[in-house]
C-alpha cells in the first residue's frame, strides 16, 4: 500500500499493511530548512505564495520519507484578513480591533475568491507527489478562531476576557460562531473541490476550556454548521478528522458530530477509546510531543506504547497528541518512524 491508501483506508476503518503516520505541524518550525525560508519571507507570504507553500508542505516528506500524508502549510486564522482584520505574527499573534457588531458587515465569503491559498497549495502539492501520498486540508474551528478574534490575538491568557464577552452577549456571539462556521465550512470544502484533499481536519484547539454545557451552547452548533456546509458542498464522502486539545470531558458531545475520526491528545486513553468506539470512529494520535525532545530510546518506547494501546483493529493513524514544538529533535522523529514502519 502507499501512503494515500493507508490513510484513506484507516479513516474508513479498513485494514492496512502497517499503521499510517503523519504529524501535526510536521511542515514548519522544527525543520532547519523551514526556518531558512521563514527568515526570508513573512508568514502570510509563506502561506499565500503557491511555490513557497508547496515547498514548505513537501519539506517533511523529503526529510521523513515514511510519512503517509502531506498536510498543507496554512493557518487556522486564514479567513480573517478577507473579513477585514489585520493578522500579524511574531512574538505572538496580533489582530486588529473587532466588535460583535461587525459580523453583519462581513463580506459574503467565498474561499475561491477571498482565501484560495490552502486549496491552491494542495493542488500544487498533488502535481508534485501524485497519488502516492495523502493530501490533508484543514481549518480552525469557529470557536477557536473567534477566541483569537475576540482577544485581538494571543494576549488574553485562557481567553478569559473573550469568553466573558461571549457569555455577556450570548445571542450576538452565537450569530458570530454560526457565521464563522459557514465561512470555514466553505474554506474546508475548497481544499477538496479545488485542492484535491483526500481528508480534512478541524482544529478546535481551545474547546477544552469549556464545560460540556457551554460547549453544547456555543461551540458545538458552530462546528456542526462547518461540517454541514462542507458535506453539502463536497459530493464525495471525504473523511473529516476532529482534534480538540484537552477535550476528554467533551468527547461524548464530539462523537455526536458527523465525523470519521477523532484525534486524541496525550492525556486521552487511546486503548479505551478504541475498545469502546473503534467500530464507529477511526482514532488518531496520541504521542506526547514532549517525548520528541529527549532521548531516542525514550521516543522509541513511547511509540511502542501508543501502538500497543491502539491494538490491531483497523482504524488507527499514528500522530502526536499536539503539534511539533520548535525544539523537537529530528533524530527522535526518525526513531518514531522506524518503530512504526518496522525498519
Amino acid at each position: 500500500m502507499n501512503g494515500k491508501q493507508r490513510i484513506v483506508s484507516a479513516l474508513n476503518l479498513e485494514p492496512v499493511d502497517r499503521t499510517p503516520v503523519w504529524f501535526m505541524r510536521q511542515a514548519g518550525r522544527h525543520l532547519p530548512e523551514y526556518r531558512k525560508i521563514a527568515a526570508e519571507h513573512s508568514f502570510w507570504e509563506r502561506c499565500m505564495d503557491v511555490d513557497l507553500c508547496t515547498k514548505i508542505t513537501l519539506q517533511p516528506l523529503e526529510r521523513y520519507q515514511k510519512i503517509d500524508a502531506a498536510i498543507i502549510f496554512s493557518d487556522i486564522l486564514t479567513p480573517l484578513p478577507s473579513l477585514g482584520y489585520d493578522v500579524e505574527y511574531g512574538g505572538g499573534i496580533r489582530i486588529s480591533d473587532f466588535s460583535l457588531d461587525d459580523v453583519d458587515d462581513w463580506t459574503t465569503f467565498s474561499a475561491r475568491k477571498h482565501a484560495p491559498w490552502a486549496a491552491d497549495g494542495l493542488k500544487s502539492v498533488g502535481e508534485e507527489i501524485g497519488d502516492s501520498t495523502a493530501r490533508l486540508g484543514f481549518v480552525g474551528s469557529p470557536w477557536t478562531i473567534c477566541m483569537y478574534l475576540l482577544s485581538g490575538g494571543t494576549g488574553d491568557k485562557d481567553f478569559h476576557n473573550a469568553r466573558a464577552k461571549v457569555y455577556s452577549n450570548p445571542e450576538e456571539a452565537k450569530h458570530m460562531f454560526l457565521k464563522m462556521g459557514e465561512i470555514v465550512g466553505d474554506l474546508l470544502a475548497d481544499q477538496v473541490i479545488y485542492g484535491g484533499a483526500d481528508a480534512v481536519q478541524i482544529f478546535d484547539t481551545w474547546a477544552g476550556l469549556l464545560s460540556p454545557e457551554i460547549y453544547q451552547e456555543f461551540a458545538k452548533p458552530a462546528t456542526a454548521r462547518t461540517i454541514e456546509v462542507f458535506r453539502e458542498k463536497v459530493e464525495s464522502n471525504v473523511p473529516i478528522i476532529h482534534y480538540a486539545k484537552g477535550s476528554g470531558h467533551l468527547h461524548s458531545d464530539i462523537r455526536d458530530l458527523d465525523l470519521n475520526a477523532i484525534s486524541l491528545d496525550w492525556r486521552d486513553d487511546l486503548a479505551l477509546n478504541r475498545e469502546k468506539f473503534g467500530d464507529k470512529y477511526a482514532f488518531q494520535g496520541n504521542l506526547d510531543p514532549s517525548l520528541l525532545h529527549g532521548s531516542t530510546e525514550m521516543a522509541k518506547l513511547a511509540t511502542r506504547k501508543v501502538l500497543n494501546a491502539a491494538g490491531d483493529k483497523p482504524g488507527h493513524i499514528f500522530n502526536l497528541g499536539h503539534g511539533f514544538a520548535p525544539s523537537a529533535r529530528i533524530d527522535c522523529v526518525e526513531t518514531v518512524l522506524r518503530e512504526i514502519v518496522g525498519e
